[in-house]
């Protein structure tokens, strides 16, 4: 999988500063340390609410959570 810059806007641009869709990677260590690799280095990002909360807990399962449920 390629990481970093998509050149893709699937929610159209933000300003003049978006650089389009980004593709990333999550993972943890076997220390336990959970690692997100942007592929790019970058001062921000943002995406749509469901997208955000699926990346939220996708943080918790690579931190260790056993359940993660949230309400809406």
């Amino acid at each position: 999988m390629k990481l970093g810059a998509t050149g893709k806007y699937p929610h159209g641009t933000l300003g003049p500063h978006d650089e389009g869709a980004l593709q990333m990677a999550v993972a943890h260590d076997s220390t336990g340390n959970v690692h997100v690799n942007f592929g790019k280095d970058l001062s921000w990002f943002a995406m749509p609410p469901e997208q955000a909360i699926n990346f939220a807990k996708l943080i918790l399962r690579h931190a260790g959570a056993k359940k993660v449920e949230i309400e809406l």
